[in-house]
């Protein structure tokens, strides 16, 4: 394993992965959306993580979308996979599959079912990332698997030099300022906040950027809302990031993550079909959601 050198901040998208009817990956639909987010200035591509559907699709599937995403933009900037499941070999076995692609590096969520202390998972991610051919960015979402990396446990893990950043989804401000005085005291590791409307702030604390599922939405303007922290116009960060609220907050439709997905059926870019068994939008969501869109300006009224 090659020491970490350098950090991959800015911002990222969680990528919602584009199927056919059938279920299948809908290529077109994905070099679609690859290109309408970097168009819109984002810096890479996250793909397959909770937005993306990667525990609702199957292996081949998962690595079929990444060799799609990479051919549609790979030269544009830089792209992350994911890997999720309950058993460990399964998750390195995931991540082996994908060796040699392209990926900089995989989204890891602790496996989920059983509530396992900070012991259990450090022992989780220090077995996957001695593993895995990919380096390893720690997912922190507790709200889906009910275990957390607290930041006791990374600050156990944060040296390992195939451990290359962190995403934080807790919402847990206060998580997030601790994890971001450790992230800044270690060289090439990238903190990114998942929490879209703590873009802003997260940055004001020391984080690196986001991989937000609102980016899918308002790419330009989380784009924007980055740029004007980093430049230090804090007034113009903040006025920007009540739109990317506004649009997140319409997007409170249907089961999640299909809204996501949905609302690139509307820009006229992809399908909106969902892996099985997370529920498609029906016709009156659809319509909800458009409204809900245009009260927050990121669609036209027709």
């Amino acid at each position: 394993m090659e020491p970490r050198t350098n950090r991959y901040p800015g911002v990222f998208p969680a990528m919602s992965t584009p199927l056919t009817e059938a279920r299948e990956i809908d290529h077109e639909g994905l070099k679609n959306v690859v290109g309408y987010l970097f168009d819109n200035g984002v810096d890479g591509l996250s793909i397959l993580g909770s937005t993306g559907e990667c525990s609702a699709l199957r292996r081949e599937q998962r690595k079929e979308a990444l060799e799609v995403a990479l051919e549609a933009g790979g030269e544009r900037g830089t792209i992350f996979t994911g890997a999720s499941g309950s058993v460990m070999a399964d998750v390195i076995a995931d991540l082996k599959a994908i060796d040699g692609l392209g990926a900089k590096g995989a989204l890891v969520p602790p496996p989920f079912y059983y509530p396992i202390n900070d012991e259990g998972v450090v022992t989780f991610y220090q077995h996957v990332a001695e593993a895995s051919p990919v380096p390893i960015i720690l997912y922190h979402i507790p709200r889906i698997t009910k275990v957390p990396i607290t930041p006791a446990a990374v600050a156990r893990l944060i040296e390992h030099p195939n451990i290359i950043g962190l995403k934080d989804s807790s919402g847990d401000f206060s998580n997030f300022t601790e994890i971001a005085r450790l992230a800044n005291q270690t060289t090439g590791f990238t903190l990114y906040t998942g929490s879209d409307a703590m873009l802003a702030a997260s940055l004001f604390v020391g984080g690196h950027g986001i991989i937000g599922a609102g980016v899918n939405i308002v790419p330009d303007v989380v784009v924007a809302v980055y740029q004007a922290a980093m430049s230090g116009d804090k007034a113009k960060a903040v006025t920007l990031q009540h739109k990317v609220a506004a649009a997140v907050n319409a997007c409170r439709v249907g089961n999640f993550p299909a809204a996501y997905k949905a609302q690139y059926t509307l820009k006229g870019i992809c399908q909106p079909y969902m892996a099985w068994p997370i529920p498609t939008m029906n016709d009156a969501e659809l319509r909800e959601l458009r409204a809900n869109l245009v009260d927050a300006g990121v669609l036209s009224a027709e």
